[in-house]
This record gives structure tokens, C-alpha cells and sequence, in this order.
């Protein structure tokens, strides 16, 4: 069974960015990365309880050597990243929405990040021949109402290009503060977010984590796999392609 932990970094409801993604771990290789987390939140003299967020890392509420730490550990750690980018402003303009869904509402742009990394999940399952739950940072009750109904829907019917079938039960939705791989999955897309925004920091532990993200099993590429940005730099409007 693998597990992906998924995060946000941006706003909805307002221009510019907006980022879904996070981490996919075997079951059978959770114990490493709960124990590698442990060892350097001790190390640091962190309570282990206590939540370690980009958001503090950025205020300085999280100590530099802390936070080299801690994505020390996710680079060093058995497991996949996987990051959707959406340009809030040039998305409604490639992708008009009086002809398309991916940027209609804030709830059509979560969506459409939440189907570009299921999409990606599904093939880490069937290359893997196993089976995956995906976990997500809990919003607003009324929202993940909503997430739920959409994930429901996408797994019945599929995406446009595939069945989601090695993905099993709905999404499971839960504060971030009880759970590793979400707090993991905070410091994955929001460094990646900030890398994107042409943040230094956010460039410098992306640079780190560029190894752990997942890549095309033949061709090796990053973009479009473990790193999708949409609409691409070049996107025209047109039908989306297959990846695999």
C-alpha cells in the first residue's frame, strides 16, 4: 500500500500561483521516514509533537539548522514527490472558461490539481502493482464535503485519459498537525511553490528534493511527471496529451 500526502501553497482566491502536492510512501517504508523525522526534530531539541511548517520556517519561527534538517531528511528519505503548479492568471485566458472547467471557480482549480496528481498516483501504482489511499490537509467541513463528492465522482467515472482503480475509498481528510506526511507534504509543495515564485529559499531546498520527485520511467523527465506546471509556458489551446 503506498499513501500520498497532499498540501496546498496559495491562494484561491486570488491571482498568481497556486500549488497542490505532496508525497507518496510505501507503507513498508513509513517506519524510515517517521523515525528519520523523529532523529532530527530531537536532534534539534523540537518537540515532536510540535507542528514544523514552511510558514515558520519563513518567519523565522523555525530554526534555520532545524529546517535544513528536516529537508535533509525528506531528500535522504524513501519516498516520491509530486507537485501541480496553476498560473491562476494565464490558466482562464489559455483555457477560457465559458469552454473549460479547470479554472471556471476556486473549487474547478483545486479539482483540476486534485485530478493531475491522482492521475500521477495511479501510474506509481501500476508501476508499482499496488494499491494507495491519498490524504489531504482538511480545509473547511463545507469544502471537504465537497472534495470528497469530487474525488467520489472522479474514481466512479475516471479522468479523461484513465480509470483510477488501484486507488481505493475516498480521500482521507485530517489536520496536519497529528500527521508526519502532511507536515511533509507542507514543506514539499510550499518550497516548490516559493521556487516557482523565484523565492531563493524555496529554490535552494527544491534543488535538495529534485532527486525524491518522480520522474518518466523512460525518458527520466521531471516536467510534466513529479513537476507539472498548467497551463505549460508554451500551452496552446488544445486537447491535453497523455504523459505515459
Amino acid at each position: 500500500m503506498h499513501l500520498l500526502f497532499l498540501d496546498e501553497s496559495g491562494r484561491l482566491d486570488q491571482g498568481g500561483l497556486f500549488a497542490l502536492g505532496g508525497i507518496a510512501v510505501r507503507d513498508t517504508d513509513w517506519p524510515e521516514l517517521r523515525d528519520r523525522w523523529h532523529a532530527a526534530l530531537s536532534e534539534a531539541r523540537w518537540p515532536l509533537d510540535r507542528e514544523v511548517k514552511w510558514h515558520g520556517i519563513r518567519k523565522g519561527e523555525v530554526p534555520d539548522a532545524l529546517a535544513d534538517a528536516v529537508f535533509e531528511t525528506l531528500a535522504g528519505s524513501p519516498l516520491t514527490c509530486y507537485v501541480t503548479v496553476l498560473d491562476l492568471e494565464r490558466g482562464p485566458t489559455v483555457f477560457p472558461t465559458s469552454e473549460h472547467a479547470y479554472f471556471r471557480s476556486p473549487e474547478d482549480v483545486y479539482a483540476t490539481a486534485l485530478m493531475f496528481l491522482a492521475e500521477r498516483f495511479q501510474h506509481l501504482l501500476d508501476d508499482r502493482d499496488d494499491l494507495g489511499l491519498i490524504v489531504v490537509d482538511s480545509r473547511f467541513r463545507e469544502t471537504d464535503q465537497r472534495l470528497r463528492r469530487f474525488f467520489g465522482d472522479l474514481q466512479e467515472r475516471g479522468t479523461p485519459y484513465m480509470r483510477l482503480g488501484r486507488i481505493v475509498e475516498g480521500l482521507f481528510l485530517g489536520p496536519s498537525q497529528y500527521s508526519i506526511g502532511l507536515q511533509c507534504a507542507d514543506l514539499v509543495v510550499a518550497a516548490t511553490a516559493a521556487a516557482e515564485r523565484g523565492v531563493g529559499q524555496g529554490r535552494g531546498y527544491l534543488r535538495k528534493l529534485e532527486p525524491r520527485f518522480g520522474r518518466h520511467p523512460l525518458t527520466g523527465e521531471l516536467v510534466g511527471v513529479g513537476l507539472k506546471r498548467f497551463p505549460d509556458p508554451d500551452e496552446r489551446e488544445r486537447p491535453r496529451q497523455r504523459l505515459f
